[in-house]
């Protein structure tokens, strides 16, 4: 008999609402959930073809481990957290709790308020700092230029009304991040035609860009030249939010002088852009009334990040675009405690680095972690401080990591490698153990991991909403899979955990091995401003509004203040005037630049299967049809893409949305550790670890790559 069930989808952290028929213990089909307040019925390709993940023939239903002969063999995965948790001690006692690395991937999200946790866990019974999550390789500039700029103690004007939005190099209506969670395209929609006014920044015409008022399409990699024009604008026509910046930021004076090169005309020639849009821009922003900016992937992976997250973070807060005293706060967490907002900012972080330094650029950990991208220098070491052991969850390094041949010498080089994973993927492939654990459907879970976003600029909920999941469907009857944090629990308790977690109420909780993911999710959500119980009793996902919670008056006595001329910040911008971006990325020995992108079919490296990715199973390299036809190109030839690095091997397809010049492809793609399958392949093999990259996080330059491209036939190999 089937029956239908309510849940939400874990795949990216837009978690949909979804419904699941559930007919003989097996999922038959995958809808959105039409009667879900907030996404009404929304959901995308990948939410709807969970059933293919849960029985898909290559998925992994028992642990394996490597045997002598080199071969995986299925493995108990009890026995596995035996004898991993007296490899991981051996590990410890012979070559210290440095030699122990952990790395948390991407799709830890599905189970983050749970695996998280345990990870941390299973790190501190280790005692080891190295720490690493893919921050690094994303966003990370965020959360520097956070610690550089100060905070507000309350959430941006973003989600909540705003009459104005810029978007710099984010597409949301694919990424869902850059738009409140839930159907991203009918709320845009909804607010544009109340009024909103939408300015798009990016070289690639996108699915929001389309939907502009204002699209600016500049040369890639020239993203601080925009900002750092349209501050220069504001201020020179004193159109900042005067009172609030007298109030609440110092170096006002230092930040006119470290713009003044970028007027328009100057950035105009630079960018491609004209300087009569770049004042309209700059103008409209900053005459709204209420608004927010948010940038996106694309300029992170320039090599810039964090100086340009530090210029929206001043570009935001010149127009006073953060909610204030007495305004009701409409996005307020549900499964966490209510924040303490106040109408004041945090001031900036003196010891924004700290810790050990990594590899020879003087990197050190920030608020986005250790610099993930040193991680295979740690293991490749030569010294007594080598990384010997890694356990890895939720990623996949070899497909996420610039530099593939490097990130696979480093993996190899390992006494213990351990992978949560429930694919046989590039990275189990290297593995010494891959512990094979459940899918989102057959797991408990609530939407806590949406409450810790919200509030930050441009993430999580934009309504007071909460869902919960019980399981809906069992493992397959031949498995042995476990929850992911389970697995962790299990070989932290085998290592000396006593099983105390320190709740969101501040209360120690101690978590038994036979504790249930729904006992561990209600421990987790104790003190939380909307009980757990009766998120449950909603069946499905519910608002759970408070009208009366409010920014709070500024303290009488603080005197912290934005910081609008960090030094480190000055210094970079000054550079930046007179050198322009990266040099490398104006090399006149290549004709190309290849760019990052994402696609709704797949997340990372993730969802790789018929269902989702239909009729294209390859990762496209698209180009303006003009330089197709200029190199005897066609959509569907085989094409060979040169960096100063290396090569891959890709299909072509032809896409009037992409400027001329450029080259355009997803990054996490791929099975082929080569290279050459011929198929679309990861473009990581092209990017240098160590030549361009962010001096603050040490993420390389990853989008804006100077190529060549060429014709390649595969019968040619």
């Amino acid at each position: 008999m089937k029956q239908v069930h309510k849940s939400f989808c874990r795949i990216c952290l837009n978690a949909c609402a979804l419904e699941v028929a559930v007919e003989d213990d097996r999922v038959v089909d995958v809808s959105g959930d039409p009667h879900d307040p907030l996404f009404k019925g929304y959901t995308c390709i990948k939410g709807r073809n969970q059933s293919e993940y849960l029985y898909h023939p290559e998925r992994l239903r028992h642990s394996l481990k490597r045997m002598p002969n080199g071969l995986l063999e299925p493995i108990p995965v009890e026995q596995a957290m035996d004898e991993i948790a007296e490899k991981l001690t051996q590990v410890r006692d012979q070559a210290g709790a440095r030699a122990i690395a952990s790395y948390a991937g991407t799709m830890l999200f599905t189970s983050y308020t749970s695996t998280m946790p345990m990870l941390d866990a299973l790190m501190d019974v280790i005692g080891s700092p190295m720490r690493f999550n893919t921050d690094t390789i994303d966003k990370g500039g965020k959360l520097v230029a956070l610690s550089l700029h100060g905070d507000w103690m309350a959430p941006a004007q973003g989600f909540d009304e705003p009459q104005v939005m810029m978007l710099i190099g984010i597409n949301p209506v694919v990424t869902f991040t850059g738009l409140p969670t839930g159907n991203p395209g009918a709320w845009l929609k909804q607010r544009m035609r109340q009024g909103m006014r939408l300015i798009v920044i990016d070289p690639r015409r996108t699915t929001v860009a389309k939907r502009a008022d204002l699209h600016l399409r500049p040369a890639p990699g020239f993203d601080v030249d925009i900002i750092a024009c349209f501050i220069r604008t504001i201020l020179e026509e004193r159109r900042h939010d005067r009172a609030f910046v007298e109030q609440n930021c110092v170096g006002v004076e230092a930040l006119r002088r470290s713009v003044a090169p970028f007027d328009a005309e100057t950035v105009s020639k630079r960018t491609g852009v004209r300087a009569a849009a770049l004042i309209e821009a700059a103008r409209l922003f900053s005459g709204s009334g209420r608004g927010y900016v948010m940038a996106g992937t694309g300029p992170h992976m320039a090599g810039q990040g964090t100086l340009t997250e530090y210029l929206v973070l001043v570009l935001q807060t010149l127009c006073g675009y953060w909610l204030r005293e007495g305004e009701r706060v409409a996005a307020i967490p549900s499964l966490l405690p209510t924040p303490d907002y106040k109408a004041q900012p945090t001031g900036p972080d003196s010891d924004w680095c700290f810790g050990e330094f990594f590899g020879h650029r003087g990197l050190r950990e920030t608020r986005a972690g250790p610099p993930i991208i040193e991680l295979p220098a740690e293991m490749l070491r030569d010294d007594e401080h080598r990384v010997r052991a890694l356990v890895c969850v939720g990623g996949n390094p070899v497909a996420a990591l610039p530099d593939t041949a490097r990130t696979i010498q480093a993996l190899d080089s390992l006494e213990l490698f351990v992978q949560v994973d429930p694919w046989m993927s590039r990275s189990a492939r290297r593995a010494d153990y891959v512990i094979a654990p459940t899918l989102p459907l057959e797991a408990a879970a609530s939407t806590q991991a949406m409450d810790q976003l919200t509030g930050w600029t441009g993430y999580g909920l934009g309504s007071p909403y909460a869902n919960y999941t019980a399981a809906v469907v069992r493992p397959p009857a031949d498995s042995d899979v476990i929850d992911d944090w389970k697995f962790l629990h299990g070989v932290a308790v085998r290592m000396g955990f006593d099983g105390q977690l320190r709740g969101r109420d501040g209360r120690t909780h101690r978590i038994d091995p036979q504790c249930s993911t729904e006992e561990f999710i209600e421990v987790r959500t104790r003190g939380a401003r909307v009980d757990l119980g009766l998120v449950r009793k909603h069946n499905g996902g519910s608002m759970f509004p408070d009208d009366g919670i409010r920014v709070a008056a500024r303290d009488v006595n603080c005197e912290a203040r934005f910081d609008f001329a960090n030094a480190d910040m000055v210094h970079d911008l000054e550079v930046h005037a007179n050198d322009g971006p990266p040099a490398e990325s104006a090399d006149p020995g290549f004709e190309f630049r290849l760019v990052c992108r994402r696609h709704m079919q797949v997340y990372n490296s993730s969802c790789h299967f018929p269902g989702t990715l239909r009729k294209k199973p390859y990762n496209p390299a698209y180009m303006n049809p003009t330089d197709l036809e200029h190199h005897g190109l066609q959509s569907g030839d085989h094409i060979k893409i040169c960096s100063a690095h290396g090569e891959v091997h890709a299909v072509v397809e032809a896409d009037a949305d992409v400027a001329r010049g450029l080259v355009s492809m997803m990054f996490g793609f791929g099975t082929d550790d080569t290279g050459t399958s011929g198929v679309g392949t990861d473009p990581n093999p092209l990017i240098r670890w160590d030549a361009v990259h962010d001096p603050y996080t040490g993420q390389p330059r990853m989008s804006n790559v100077p190529v060549n491209v060429q014709p390649w036939s595969p019968v040619s190999t």
